[in-house]
């Protein structure tokens, strides 16, 4: 892990909860993300993660942004001997963490703080907008009705 925030990464600590639901008469068991903390230093029970943003997921990032939440994803390990998971990677693009949907790992999402969504923007910002080449329409010429 990097020694502190930059440009494009910031280092993050999550901490995970477990808990035992009834849904429909039925238990499950059920992970989600207890606390968030957008900050480097270890703390006992987190799992440390760096946030790291990629030039060529700039389209994801902003999608995201203009969602109407905006949600960081955490890749999770789990150690089936303990019953638990692990934080090993979180990312603010949906098109990512939909990859890792396709492993034998979990996938926990949590409200993108409002500092993170100003980071990035910032980023955004300065590295520009990237425009996915298959969404841009492509202008051939003059169309049928204005060959009168």
């Amino acid at each position: 892990m990097s020694a502190g925030k930059s440009t494009d990464r910031w280092p993050m600590q999550v901490a995970l909860k477990h808990e035992s639901i009834q849904t429909r008469g039925w238990e499950t068991e059920r992970w989600s993300i207890k606390e968030l903390m957008p900050d480097e230093a270890k703390r006992e029970g987190y799992d440390s993660v760096e946030l790291e943003l990629h030039k060529d997921e700039r389209s994801a990032y902003r999608f995201n942004l203009n969602s109407a939440f905006p949600h960081l994803f955490v890749l999770c390990n789990e150690d089936e001997t303990n019953n638990a998971l692990t934080a090993i990677h979180i990312t603010a693009s949906q098109d990512k963490a939909a990859s890792f949907m396709d492993g034998e790992h979990t996938i926990l999402e949590t409200p993108m703080p409002a500092a993170v969504q100003c980071w990035i923007d910032s980023y955004l910002g300065i590295n520009g907008e990237l425009i996915d080449e298959g969404k841009k329409k492509k202008k051939k010429g003059k169309g049928r009705s204005s060959e009168r």
